[in-house]
């Protein structure tokens, strides 16, 4: 049953079918082949595995995202960030990194944070004789901190499947979001250094002034959402649908940009994306099915378990196996996929649920922007409207800067548990 499950799984993968496709049609077929009893199951199965509270925040966090880039917060955190480094050489793509970096803490998706800031910054920086591939991949890789950076919908994903604590994985975050923002400012800086880009003119004291005033209300959004969360004044979710009203108030009443009739259209977009998200969910819980009743996570733990006996072992194969499953999986299947198996072996082991979930998370990650799949890096290339394989040469640095955060975190856990046992929420 296992074997035409994989089978069938590779089978429709190569030969293109969307992912969704291929999960679904795999586990019906090995469930018509040899339990044809058991399918009601699988109906049961897919309409349990959207049965979480805590999933609800995926379609309100997308909502989210599309409501601020509609209603001109990306736009003012942008100007806001000019202003501050902009000036400084590297500046614009300082500004890039920046940007993305706060408008994941507003979004949580990694696509959503691509699109939008790319939208604006690749013509810009391409303006300022910056290199069309080199700019795509930079958006491409500071856009993938969205998926890192709370509120992350990966690590709610993570968080459910895991029964880990969704706040705990969010302030676990923050620290590697943060180190792997600074390894790109860093790089940026010396790129532009080098060869001599064009910076913004130095904003006098009254300029800043008036750009970080007109952009107070973007930047109040990440302290509202995060600080009721670790403040224990509403859950994850109920973050994510104050995040929607915050959004939805401040594009339409503040800043006027969100019109009326813009908003069905806003909520059809928003609708499509989550209904992606969720889909491959539901169609991964009947994959996992199969997986479940042969026993393949118990029989592929204990294999680890046996190999791997201390953490450090365990990190080291589950880095290698991440890096090439990266390159053809995309985060939300692998997580479901994978972390019924991986996380308990992780705990056995000796590893923290919280540390070894961010780590899955960066991994994966770090897929998003690695050929031949790199999802984050295809957005950019079609926003930049360049070919992939010109800025698959130049994403190898971005690369190496995320694999030397993941292995710095995998080193020292307390990078990532440091927060969370300071709130308390471990």
């Amino acid at each position: 049953m296992v074997a035409v499950l994989l089978i069938a799984f590779f089978a429709l993968l190569i030969f293109g079918t969307p992912i969704i496709t291929a999960l679904m049609g795999s586990s019906l077929l090995s469930f018509a082949m040899y339990s044809t009893k058991d399918l009601k199951a699988v109906a049961q199965a897919m309409f349990a595995s959207n049965g979480s509270f805590s999933l609800l925040a995926i379609p309100l966090f997308v909502l989210a995202g599309a409501l601020m880039s509609s209603g001109g917060i990306s736009k003012r955190l942008i100007k806001f960030f000019d202003k501050l480094v902009g000036w400084m050489p590297g500046g614009m793509a300082i500004v890039a990194v920046l940007a993305c970096a706060f408008f994941g803490a507003l979004s949580g998706s990694a696509p959503a944070t691509v699109a939008a800031i790319g939208g604006i910054m690749i013509p810009a920086m391409v303006e300022k004789d910056y290199d069309t591939p080199w700019t795509t991949c930079l958006l491409a890789s500071s856009g993938s901190l969205g998926a890192i950076i709370p509120p992350s919908i990966p690590m709610v994903l993570y968080g459910v499947l895991a029964k880990t604590s969704v706040s705990a994985l969010f302030c676990g975050g923050i620290i590697p979001g943060l180190l792997i923002a600074l390894g790109y400012c860093l790089y940026a800086h010396g790129f532009s250094k080098k060869f001599k880009m064009i910076t913004s003119p130095k904003p006098t004291g009254k300029e800043l002034w008036k750009a970080f005033v007109d952009a107070i209300w973007a930047l109040l959004m990440p302290v509202i959402i995060l600080g009721g969360i670790y403040g224990g004044y509403f859950t994850p979710t109920e973050a994510a649908a104050v995040a929607v009203v915050y959004g939805l108030i401040i594009g339409l009443f503040v800043y006027r940009e969100l019109k009326w009739k813009d908003i069905p259209k806003t909520f059809v977009n928003a609708a499509r994306t989550s209904a992606a998200v969720m889909m491959i969910i539901v169609t991964a819980a009947t994959f996992a099915i199969v997986l479940t009743r042969n026993n393949i996570p118990t029989l592929i733990g204990n294999w680890i378990i046996g190999i791997a006996k201390t953490p450090l072992m365990f990190y080291g194969l589950f880095s290698i196996f991440m890096f090439f499953l990266g390159m053809f999986m995309s985060v939300s299947p692998a997580l479901v996929i994978l972390t019924p198996i991986l996380a308990p072996a992780a705990t056995v082991i000796g590893i923290d649920p919280v540390h070894f979930g961010v780590v899955f998370v960066v991994w994966m990650c770090i897929g998003t922007i690695t050929p031949p799949f790199g999802s984050d890096l295809f957005i950019a290339c079609g926003v930049a409207k360049i070919s992939a394989a010109s800025a698959f040469k130049r994403i190898w640095p971005f690369v190496i800067i995320y694999v030397a955060v993941v292995v710095l975190i995998m080193a020292f856990p307390d990078l990532v548990t440091f927060l969370p046992k300071l709130l308390k929420l471990m």
